[in-house]
């Protein structure tokens, strides 16, 4: 059984790699393609947009590992029963479990895998990715500051109000700045709740430099508050990250899946089930940290689901075609991402906070558990 399992494996190895670096290609070339106008216009250099491109990858690959699930096996299992190869191996007396369990262990593997890859490097390449978005401003020839407004962070952490941003060499000079810790930044216990003033500071890399600020700080277990007066040699500094956008206009870039993984993407799951805990002991209700939470399991094992389904869905159509495998691969990941989407829609809250239309776990596991019972149904007919 060891070579049957060898041979099962290593006829898989290749469409699954191919599978992976051909999606991941494709949503690259779209993400450049869409981008192309809003960075020719604003001459972002070729640098940067490699940084982009570099350190969102490791996402784009934790996103597709169920795609490339879903074409391995389906390729793999396409090719051996268009050859008769597993139907040799029934005549053997090897049942259908038995032919595919090398597949179902592997997309096992392969899940906790990837949950791991989005644990512990996506967080730390969006980071990054951030990082280059703070640079971004400090390099554009023809910036149009957007002053006069109220911005809002990427993390929705703090609001900052600028009257006037003067380009300098290398940063950015600012006017009349009030920078305020939100709502979301406090309940995370990332910020005590302040609110600070300067006359004069300025932004530098993703830096918020005050210079003499005045600043009022707020303590939730008591009424009064503390005020903090200017001093000449006081400096207030801030590192967060705003969109480019909020520094000019038109600067507004797309990235593919971003919507599906933008707010689990910068934290783990461990930093999800704090956030969670610490919601429950405060009475609070957070849908989109709940559905984060499950979203941020459901999705790496995906690629269990892909495992359980695809192989015996492949071998039953296998014989329709040379291509079948292709087209059935195309099929099942077109229905697992159409399907993901509208369980984040359901699972979002509605108008004025109101509770969504299915739990945020059903929306996460819903299209898995369809896959998984497909597979199952297809792998009893088989036998």
């Amino acid at each position: 059984m060891r070579i049957l399992d060898r041979y099962m494996l290593r006829e898989m190895v290749v469409p699954f790699l191919i599978g992976q670096a051909a999606i991941v290609l494709v949503l690259v070339g779209t993400m450049l393609y869409n981008n192309a106008n809003v960075l020719i216009t604003n001459q972002v250099p070729v640098v940067f947009v490699v940084r982009i491109v570099l350190w969102f990858l490791p996402f784009l690959v934790h996103m597709t590992m169920p795609v490339a699930m879903a074409v391995g096996t389906a390729l793999a299992v396409s090719r051996l029963t268009r050859d008769s190869e597993i139907t040799v191996i029934r005549a053997a007396g090897v049942g259908m479990w038995r032919i595919f369990l090398p597949y179902f262990v592997l997309g096992g593997i392969v899940s906790v895998g990837d949950f791991c890859l989005g644990e512990y490097v996506v967080p730390p390449s969006i980071f990054q990715l951030n990082k280059v978005f703070a640079e971004l401003p400090m390099h554009l020839k023809h910036l149009v500051p957007q002053a006069g407004q109220y911005i809002i962070t990427n993390d929705q952490s703090y609001a900052l109000m600028v009257r006037q941003i003067l380009p300098q060499k290398g940063y950015l000079k600012l006017t009349d700045v009030q920078i305020i810790a939100s709502p979301t930044s406090v309940y995370r216990g990332e910020a005590q709740p302040f609110v600070v003033y300067a006359e004069d500071g300025r932004y530098e890399n993703g830096y918020w430099i005050l210079n003499r600020p005045s600043m009022v700080l707020y303590d939730l277990k008591k009424p009064n508050r503390l005020v903090m007066k200017p001093s000449p040699d006081s400096v207030f500094k801030l590192y967060t990250v705003v969109d480019p956008q909020s520094f000019q206009a038109g600067l507004a870039l797309q990235f593919p899946m971003w919507q599906i993984g933008q707010t689990s993407a910068t934290r783990t799951f461990a930093d999800l089930k704090k956030a969670i805990e610490r919601n429950v002991r405060e009475g609070v209700t957070d849908y989109f940290t709940l559905m984060d939470y499950h979203f941020k399991l459901s999705v790496p094992f995906a690629c269990l689901a892909m495992a359980l389904c695809c192989p015996p869905m492949a071998h039953r159509f296998a014989r329709a075609g040379s291509f079948m495998g292709v087209l059935l691969s195309i099929f099942l990941v077109f229905f697992y991402w159409n399907t993901l989407l509208l369980m984040r829609i359901l699972g979002a809250p509605g108008m004025e906070g109101k509770p969504p239309f299915i739990p945020a776990y059903v929306a996460a596991w819903a299209q898995n558990v369809v896959f998984v019972g497909m597979g199952l149904w297809m792998l009893r007919r088989s036998e």
